[in-house]
């Protein structure tokens, strides 16, 4: 594996015409892993994206002033809901997929949500071997399969259900 100099901070409104550019990417490369579609968001302008990222936690990996890689944070809402976080849109470009980039952005978010949940919860679409290594690797363990999860062009997509329990850590 490659080491490559990667920089992992907070996505701003400022980020916004990146993040729409690396969203864009994900959603046209692997329509499969998002509950989004590339028709649904990419009528939407700069703006709206810059807006999506003042209200959202999104972590981004940069290699000098590229962007790399995304992984969002959404904390659960409610007394009863609060303990909880979900790590979602989690995507990587191909050029930087070997260079540990991944495991750098899932540390990064796990950090973030230790300082106000208890437990971690993804989903990953059935068959992405990668992803599955990579979450396992950092404690992720699986819980459940959401058969028919997504549909896309008429085929439909399992995803499986993974937790990590930060109480303990």
């Amino acid at each position: 594996m490659i080491a490559v100099p990667i920089d992992i901070r907070r996505l701003r409104a400022a980020d916004g015409a990146l993040y729409r550019d690396i969203r864009l990417e994900a959603l046209r490369s692997s329509p499969e892993a998002f509950a989004s579609a590339f028709e649904a968001e990419s009528v939407h302008p700069v703006a709206w994206f810059a807006e999506r990222l003042e209200r959202a936690s999104v972590l981004g990996a940069f290699n000098g002033g590229d962007l790399a890689g995304i992984v969002g944070l959404v904390i659960g809402e409610g007394p009863k809901r609060q303990h909880k976080g979900m790590l979602v849109g989690m995507y990587v470009r191909a050029a930087a997929r070997r260079a540990r980039v991944g495991r750098r952005l899932v540390d990064a978010a796990l950090q973030l949500a230790a300082q106000s949940v208890e437990l971690v919860q993804l989903g990953v679409t059935k068959g992405n071997a990668p992803a599955l290594r990579l979450y396992r690797s950092v404690g992720f363990v699986e819980y459940g399969l959401e058969r028919h999860a997504l549909k896309v062009d008429g085929r439909y997509h399992d995803e499986i259900l993974m937790e990590k329990d930060l109480a303990g850590v």
